[in-house]
């Protein structure tokens, strides 16, 4: 998927791929069982629906947005400037490899897992971002996820699923459990999600303590 083209066109919907803005309620709920973090970090953050909502309702946290886009983070940078957004900033990373040179208390990654080819090495930095005591909050593609979009996708959505089609980049929570080394929840439960539409086999997503 070439994301940079992608962003390259001024139509580009400004949504969460998983969820709409309903993804920043859940956060809300998250916090609720962790406590507001001071820094909260959205790798793979595309249009950045949820760190603009939950920096407009924490201005007293830092909130940041990666991805690999040059023309996502800047439109982003810009619309945080004109909301007056102090508290969000955006720069430009990408997975599997970051260059980030800090730390945050949550490290956010979700729809972004099924387009990186080498998911093991992507989450070893994610977890690396994490600072002790803080938490990373990972969606990621497995068996279900591939069954379930070669059923239901067609044409080019297909074609920007692809890794996960092949199997090439499908993760199992014993696969993160042997990354990290950390203790590992499932994050739907834990913020009462389970009944969302959006939320099953194909979408799973699990918070990783450090």
């Amino acid at each position: 998927m070439d994301w940079e083209r992608f962003y390259q066109n001024a139509d580009y919907d400004r949504c969460a791929y998983i969820g709409g803005e309903r993804m920043a309620d859940l956060v809300e709920r998250f916090f609720e069982w962790r406590g507001v973090p001071d820094d909260f970090a959205s790798v793979g953050c595309g249009p950045a629906v949820v760190p603009f909502l939950l920096a407009e309702r924490y201005p007293e946290a830092d909130f940041f947005g990666f991805d690999l886009s040059e023309t996502v983070v800047r439109d982003n940078g810009e619309r945080a400037d004109e909301r007056g957004l102090e508290n969000l900033r955006f720069a430009v990373d990408a997975l599997p490899d970051l260059d980030i040179d800090r730390r945050f208390d949550v490290v956010y990654c979700v729809a972004t897992l099924y387009f990186v080819k080498e998911p093991k090495r992507a989450i070893e930095s994610l977890y690396a971002r994490v600072r002790e005591g803080g938490h990373l909050v990972l969606n990621y593609p497995n068996e279900a996820s591939r069954e379930t979009f070669d059923a239901e996708f067609e044409g080019r959505k297909r074609e920007s699923f692809e890794l996960v089609m092949s199997g090439a980049n499908l993760v199992s929570e014993n696969v993160i459990r042997e990354v990290t080394g950390g203790e590992m929840r499932n994050y739907w439960k834990l913020v009462d999600a389970e009944d969302e539409e959006f939320v099953d086999s194909a979408t799973p997503c699990v918070v990783v303590e450090k």
